[in-house]
């Protein structure tokens, strides 16, 4: 029980959070500077400073580029040719003395070769972006060459968002999956071990009343998922720096009020279970679907509509929901009271199924 309650959500908060998703979006590219000139230096400096584009400074040759993309190891590469250059050739006798007064003189550009570039096939929506880009680099050069003013401008002002991370995602998932497992996997394991062991019907010949006994077996687990959730919320924020925007004592209270589901749940896998290993088959049949399709690693907007409405009915989807609009989107208790509303029905159903279910004397 100590496993599921303390070390299991802990796990995947460590595992998880070691993982720098972040770097996940980046496209790697080489660059080969065949002309070194300031065009192409600038070039160099200016694509550099795009954050979704890194560079990798080892290429240095076409055959070396091609490779790497072959592999998967960059995206596509930039050649910039030899004579990618912005300075003007300078006619002879372009001195002053041998122009006559009041006559002008032009100087010519150079033709300048097409900038190349290689780029993994594959990637078309990627690909798009890179022309895009390159594109709108060489439009802004042949301008300023050509001296052309811009017609039309744009201001921008920064607008100063939360900076949500996967982590800060993914810590109320683990919440509620940590309440669900805990619940789940320590009640019927539990209770099923004490009917192998015959404990629950020698309880009957003992003053102990039997709503004593289950009343302490509850209050045993809340208290135990107030030091869990304290554990993995502390592990969150101090070693992974995750965001809490929200109120705290709404999530803690989320949590036990959550886990009531899930200890029915337990009582009514113990009451069904006539093993240990009986039981605990049945909690992984009845927590594995949850922990996967209720949102505890990724939204549930991605799944297939029909799978995403057949999961919305689920117990651990409404608390993962609450959770996540309080910790980011920093939600009231008015705010997450549909999903409230919904967890209460789930704690009327299974209560009722758990006391239907299970019986000491069995």
């Amino acid at each position: 029980a100590l496993f599921w309650t303390l070390l299991f959500p802990c796990m995947f908060i460590i595992i998880f959070g070691l993982f720098n998703f972040e770097k996940m979006g980046d496209s790697k590219y080489a660059l080969i500077d065949k002309a070194d000139s300031n065009a192409s230096r600038q070039f160099k400096e200016n694509f550099g400073k795009i954050e979704f584009f890194k560079i990798d400074e080892g290429i240095t040759d076409i055959n070396s580029a091609k490779e790497k993309i072959k592999d998967g190891d960059i995206n596509f590469t930039i050649i910039l040719p030899k004579d990618f250059k912005i300075e003007p050739e300078v006619p002879e006798n372009i001195l002053p003395e041998n122009i006559p007064s009041g006559q002008k003189t032009t100087m010519k550009m150079p033709e300048v070769g097409a900038v190349e570039i290689y780029y993994d096939q594959s990637n078309i929506s990627l690909n798009q972006i890179i022309f895009s880009v390159i594109e709108q680099f060489l439009d802004k050069m042949n301008m300023e060459i050509a001296g052309a003013s811009p017609v039309f401008a744009y201001k921008a002002e920064a607008i100063q968002s939360k900076n949500i991370k996967y982590i800060d995602i993914l810590v109320p998932g683990i919440l509620g999956m940590a309440v669900m497992t805990a619940a789940i996997y320590g009640i019927s394991s539990g209770i099923t071990r004490y009917r192998e062991q015959k404990l629950l019907k020698r309880l009957q010949a003992t003053p102990l009343k039997v709503k004593n006994f289950l009343t302490a077996h509850i209050l045993s687990y809340l208290i135990l998922n107030l030091i869990q959730i304290t554990l993995i919320l502390l592990i969150a924020k101090i070693f992974f720096k995750v965001n809490i925007y929200g109120s705290y004592f709404l999530i803690y209270a989320l949590c036990v009020f959550g886990s009531l589901i899930f200890l029915n749940i337990g009582f009514i896998i113990a009451g069904y279970a006539k093993s240990i290993n009986t039981a605990e088959a049945l909690a992984q049949v009845v927590s594995l679907p949850m922990m996967f399709f209720s949102g505890v690693f990724f939204s549930t907007e991605v799944l297939p509509s029909v799978v995403a409405k057949i999961v919305d009915y689920l117990p651990l989807t409404p608390l993962i929901e609450a959770l996540r609009n309080v910790s980011i989107d920093e939600a009231g208790f008015v705010d997450v009271l549909p999903q409230i509303l919904f967890m209460l029905a789930w704690i009327v159903l299974s209560f009722l199924l758990a006391w239907r279910t299970f019986s000491f004397s069995r």
